[in-house]
């Protein structure tokens, strides 16, 4: 049977102009206009490429489809020579099969799409952390993550940065887990993140997360120095995702202070639901304890909804660490209960500043317990190992 026709002027420029010019082959993206520019296009680098050969008997060639494809622009893919030959290559036709090279193909237009849409837009390194809460499994999917950068950001790279603890043979609940797990994010910094920032590889991070409260506000400490950092938060309603809806009213945060006459000082972060001051006396019975709050004027666990919220969030949590300093002394003996949105967690944590604000026990919420103390803040060495 006959070749198919070959692509029309308007499907080449439809192909050249989704693949921007370059190999469409994953991880190739070498340039291939640079003999169109100058004009002489008898040197032209790029290859048409058939998904669906327009031979039937050519590669990945039908019967049918190959006829009715042969001019299609969803069917063909701009190739580089080298790559061109690769993905037609007989003795690799299982490897490039038409599944395999569609993907290809819109993985790297969807992603020309995002770098075009909005040039001025700051190229962010997507860091998401996933881990078990209680026997809920946890995940960030990536395209949510890309999706809630646009427009301010793009995704500087596809890969994104992952710390993942969800495999960890512990609960939340074990006395063992949280040394384990917060040892495993602060290699994971160290390896992914400290020194980019320095060294110019990384310029903006967009940090997306699911994870017992203890160990975001880890994470945000271990952020708290890179200024660069942008947090996102899930939401459910009214579709589930992580784009700031920015559909109600701003939340207002206030500080309410406690005695000034002790040591020992409990910080309650009320902002999906009310802490009442017994359930901090139980976690911290036979002593006299001042105990503060930062309230939401709203609480709930679908309230924070405007990327203004968290940063009016984090600003409070600054000025309150200051205050408890300067009304209880550095030596305080600080033990905060959080009930907040993940994202606020790892903005408590951003908001502490090292060798400034005094050092604090991390309690969380464990059933039939009530709170119990999971972690310590310290201001002395950034890690234990």
């Amino acid at each position: 049977m006959a070749r198919g026709r070959s692509p029309s002027q308007k499907t080449r420029i439809l192909v050249w102009g989704r693949a921007a010019g370059r190999c469409q082959y994953h991880g190739c993206g070498k340039r291939l206009d640079g003999d169109l520019v100058t004009g002489d296009l008898a040197k032209n680098h790029a290859y048409l490429a058939h998904i669906i050969a327009s031979d039937p008997g050519g590669e990945r060639g039908h019967p049918v489809r190959s006829h009715q494809l042969a001019d299609d622009p969803e069917n063909l893919m701009l190739m580089c020579d080298p790559h061109h030959r690769e993905i037609d290559d007989r003795a690799k036709i299982d490897r490039y099969t038409v599944e395999v090279l569609r993907e290809m193909k819109r993985a790297n237009e969807e992603r020309t799409e995002r770098l075009l849409e909005n040039p001025n837009a700051t190229p962010a390194h997507i860091l998401r952390i996933a881990a078990a809460i209680g026997d809920n499994e946890t995940a960030v999917p990536l395209r949510d993550c890309i999706e809630a950068l646009r427009p301010e950001f793009t995704p500087a790279d596809r890969r994104p940065i992952d710390i993942k603890i969800r495999d960890i043979a512990q609960k939340d609940s074990d006395p063992d887990y949280y040394p384990v797990v917060i040892n495993a994010l602060r290699k994971k910094i160290q390896r992914e993140i400290d020194g980019r920032f320095a060294d110019d590889d990384l310029e903006h991070l967009a940090v997306f997360g699911f994870a017992p409260m203890p160990v975001l506000i880890e994470l945000g400490r271990l952020l708290s120095d890179l200024s660069a950092v942008s947090v996102y938060g899930r939401h459910r309603e009214p579709t589930p995702g992580w784009v700031w809806p920015n559909d109600r009213d701003p939340l207002e945060f206030t500080c309410i202070p406690g005695t000034t006459d002790t040591k020992k000082v409990a910080l309650k972060i009320s902002v999906t639901a009310d802490i009442t001051d017994d359930r901090v006396t139980q976690a911290l019975p036979d002593d006299r304890v001042s105990i503060w709050e930062i309230r939401s004027s709203r609480l709930g666990a679908s309230e924070l909804r405007n990327k203004d919220d968290l940063s009016r969030f984090r600003e409070l949590v600054g000025k309150t660490f200051d205050a408890i300093k300067d009304q209880h002394g550095m030596g305080v003996e600080l033990s905060v209960f959080p009930a907040a949105p993940a994202a606020c967690a790892v903005e408590f944590g951003r908001a502490w500043q090292h060798k400034v604000h005094p050092p604090f026990l991390i309690y969380d919420q464990v059933p039939d317990q009530g709170f119990v103390v999971r972690h310590e803040i310290r201001t002395s060495t950034q890690t234990d190992d």
